[in-house]
């Protein structure tokens, strides 16, 4: 399955006040400063303090399962070139799997992780919201535009209405105009997360062509400019982004029934993720690449590789639902179900919020893989429950659907059991 986030963040059709805007001359740049602090999952309390403060209120919408969000919260906001606007925002991180939080999440129509908002704290409109990651320098041309514009709006720059327009197209589905905005712009974009966002978009889009459609013929070439992109490593983007890259070039590559090139790329790939995870500075810095490294050794046929990393990340994080999913669907990889639904029983023991009906989803995989009927529709009879009981935000809605007609259909005849593991 595809990375979450990448698809995420391309899931999110964009308002004109949603585009990124230019990069604006830079104010000074004091060589120290306090770092950023975030007001945690407390929207009415960040915004009372923007307003007292006559200041705007920058939001960061994440959850704890998004690759992509952990790698903006590890490596980008603590950035020490971001310290100079600590003091020129109230800063909110939102959870967005929180209940509470959900009333906010819902008004702001967050449907990508991460999504950063920047608010008007006098008028509570929203000024801009950019569905996805940036670099610490990406950011500060972001915050630098944003004071610079005060109330008003910034104008992207022609790299950027590209990435708005690409990313608009594949959220509305028009599969063909998003691979022919993109085939045509890309090779003259300049390196950064414009053009990674781009190619994303554009090869998942000629990916979901029919087979005759015209434009699926310019996959190829989409697919050789982003093997050329993702193997620069001047290109400045996060790593985070880089793999998400590799991810889609792996797939358009088996699409194109280039497998053994695929699997060539995907070793690079597993190559780079345990280069970065072996760099980190930090347990959880390095436990940001532990989804795509799953990803990456699946890719391979081997899924058994991810064990260690992720064994060792659940005794790193004993609170944290993620690796134990993860372990599970290793080792649904692998064929070991048991072990499968033992780490699924610790990750649904811990989790908490709608994420809780992806637990359940992979679960009753699990059972069916195993011949378990009656188990798997316990459990899902148990998501659908929850998810009829709990606010659900974001795509959450339309999982709950895809649930209950897994359910209505494993009653009266058995399902087509898919027996390959989730990304996340």
């Amino acid at each position: 399955m595809r990375s979450l986030a990448a698809r995420c963040a391309v899931s999110c059709a964009l308002a004109a006040s949603c585009a990124r805007p230019p990069a604006a001359p830079p104010g000074p740049q004091p060589p120290s400063g306090a770092p950023i602090t975030f007001v945690e999952n407390d929207y009415p309390r960040a915004l009372a303090e923007a307003r007292a403060r006559g200041l705007p209120l920058f939001v960061d919408a994440w959850a704890p399962w998004c690759h992509t969000c952990l790698s903006m919260r590890q490596y980008v906001f603590p950035d020490a070139s971001l310290r100079r606007f600590a003091d020129r925002f109230v800063w909110l991180s939102l959870d967005t799997e929180r209940e509470e939080n959900a009333p906010v999440v819902t008004r702001l129509e967050v449907r990508a992780l991460p999504t950063l908002f920047v608010i008007d704290g006098a008028t509570e409109r929203v000024r801009l919201g950019w569905p996805g990651s940036m670099t610490a320098a990406e950011l500060a041309e972001l915050l630098d535009a944003q004071l610079a514009a005060g109330g008003g709006g910034a104008e992207p720059g022609h790299a950027l209405a590209v990435d708005v327009l690409v990313t608009r197209a594949s959220a509305a589905r028009h599969f063909a105009p998003c691979v022919s905005l993109a085939a045509d712009e890309a090779p003259g974009m300049p390196p950064g997360t414009a053009l990674v966002d781009v190619l994303r978009a554009a090869l998942g889009c000629a990916e979901a062509l029919p087979k005759d459609a015209p434009e699926r013929g310019r996959l190829a070439g989409l697919t050789a400019l982003a093997a050329r992109v993702v193997s620069d490593r001047s290109l400045p983007v996060l790593a985070d982004d880089r793999s998400d890259l590799y991810d889609y070039v792996v797939n358009a590559l088996r699409e194109l029934g280039r497998e053994g090139e695929a699997r060539r790329v995907a070793a690079t790939w597993a190559t780079f993720l345990e280069n970065e995870a072996a760099r980190a500075p930090f347990p959880a810095a390095r436990a940001v690449f532990d989804s795509h490294r799953l990803l990456a050794y699946v890719a391979l046929g081997e899924p058994q590789r991810a064990i260690p990393m992720l064994a060792r990340s659940e005794r790193d994080f004993p609170d944290d639902y993620n690796p134990p999913a993860r372990l599970g669907a290793a080792y649904f990889a692998m064929k070991r179900y048991d072990d499968a639904l033992a780490a699924l029983g610790r990750a649904l023991e811990r989790a908490y919020g709608p994420r809780k009906l992806r637990l359940w989803s992979l679960e009753a995989d699990v059972l069916l893989a195993r011949g378990d009927r009656a188990g798997a529709g316990r459990v899902l009879a148990d998501a659908v429950a929850f998810a009829r009981r709990v606010p659900l935000t974001g795509h959450y809605p339309e999982l709950r659907e895809a649930l209950e007609k897994r359910l209505a259909d494993l009653e009266p005849a058995g399902p087509t059991v898919d027996a390959s593991p989730p990304g996340n």
